[in-house]
């Protein structure tokens, strides 16, 4: 779990942005950045809240009582009786007048209100502007997204600990690979030993494509059999106490062949070129197009490379810095990112994607994923 004291570092920081912008409270409602500032994680389809009020306490609103919390208060909603029917509606409902309660007695001067516009619910939104309908209204949710962006050590720990644990599943997934097994046999073997080594069942995502469906495709795994000759691409992303890794490795099915081979090296070779280039300073689009233009330098996977060639990691699996052809974004000290080239083709029974994990540092990167990159 993110720490107490990385919380208040970063509560510390958004306070900040709240005076300089004149903001008096905010109502934070993604579930992330509420587990951002206060160390409270609620990975549900249940409302979660923190009222910040510039000059103030903040207050925690949940489902559950919290095993920790930076919050000064927590409030924790009724989410279960047998007294009501149980739905999203009723839950949404008891959870807006505990949160109209808490606005209530907010003894803040309220002129200006930051609100995160692309996750506030109607509901929740008339609660707010009800109780402070003269409030200008802020949203917030750009500057998070920027300060999220610079990950704290303790959130390097746990991206960390999400690639380990990812890495344990690579080790269980080249011994299953085999002609004659499934897409699923392969996924069941990964899943049971990343929740193994995670050590509790954490959320699970990934791209599970084998052979010449991996070409354009993903997501999640079929009863497909693995074909002699086939290129099986495994692309996992759980989140692991909230926190994203994202590795990619390709296995070969049979003994790789040589064009196979030389997709790798390809690959392989366009991954070094990125940790040659990225330093601080450096623009994402820039080195997307070195690694694209890299990659069709060869004939028989030119113009496969169509997706891009990294992203950011933490909250979300994906999110700033974009490694990609119409991004805006500079590699900063800090950032925690994927970098994941790759080529594709009919020939090679599909393709080879491969992923490492880095954290920018003042001199240089610093690679968290050691599982070997061969076949």
């Amino acid at each position: 779990m993110l720490t107490l004291e990385g919380c208040g570092t970063r509560l510390a920081k958004f306070r900040g942005e709240l005076e300089k912008q004149g903001i008096d409270l905010v109502v934070l409602s993604n579930y992330r950045h509420v587990y951002y500032l206060s160390g409270h994680l609620r990975e549900v389809e249940l409302p979660q809240f923190l009222v910040i009020a510039s000059e103030g306490k903040t207050v925690l609103v949940t489902d559950v009582q919290p095993a920790q919390s930076a919050a000064d208060e927590v409030v924790v909603y009724e989410a279960y009786s047998v007294d009501w029917p149980i739905s999203y509606v009723g839950i949404a409902q008891k959870a807006a007048q505990v949160l109209q309660g808490v606005l209530a007695a907010t003894a803040t001067t309220v002129r200006r209100i930051g609100l995160e516009k692309d996750r506030l619910a109607w509901l929740f939104a008339e609660v707010i502007l009800g109780r402070f309908p003269a409030a200008g209204q802020v949203d917030v949710g750009p500057f998070l997204y920027k300060l999220r962006k610079s990950k704290d050590p303790d959130e390097v720990s746990l991206i960390a600990g999400c690639v380990k644990a990812i890495e344990a599943g690579y080790a269980v997934a080249q011994q299953a690979i085999h002609p004659g097994a499934t897409e699923l046999d392969v996924f069941k073997e990964m899943h049971g030993e990343i929740v193994r080594h995670a050590g509790y069942n954490l959320k699970f995502e990934a791209d599970f494509a084998c052979g010449v469906r991996a070409i354009k495709e993903g997501g999640t795994p079929l009863c497909r059999e693995i074909l002699p000759g086939d290129l099986y691409i495994i692309d996992i992303y759980p989140s692991y106490h909230g926190y994203h890794g994202d590795l990619c490795r390709t296995f070969a099915a049979s003994k790789p062949t040589d064009l196979q081979m030389k997709a790798w090296e390809i690959s392989r070779n366009a991954l070094g070129l990125a940790e040659e280039m990225i330093r601080p300073g450096v623009r994402a689009r820039d080195v997307w197009k070195r690694l694209r233009d890299y990659i069709d330098s060869f004939e028989f996977v030119r113009g496969s490379f169509w997706h891009h060639a990294g992203h950011g990691l933490g909250l979300d699996p994906q999110e700033a810095p974009w490694i990609i052809s119409g991004s805006d974004h500079v590699f900063e000290v800090g950032d925690v990112f994927a970098v994941e080239p790759a080529c594709y083709s009919v020939v090679l029974q599909g393709g080879v994607r491969l992923e490492r994990n880095y954290v920018l540092r003042e001199d240089g990167l610093e690679n968290l994923s050691h599982f070997p990159l061969e076949l």
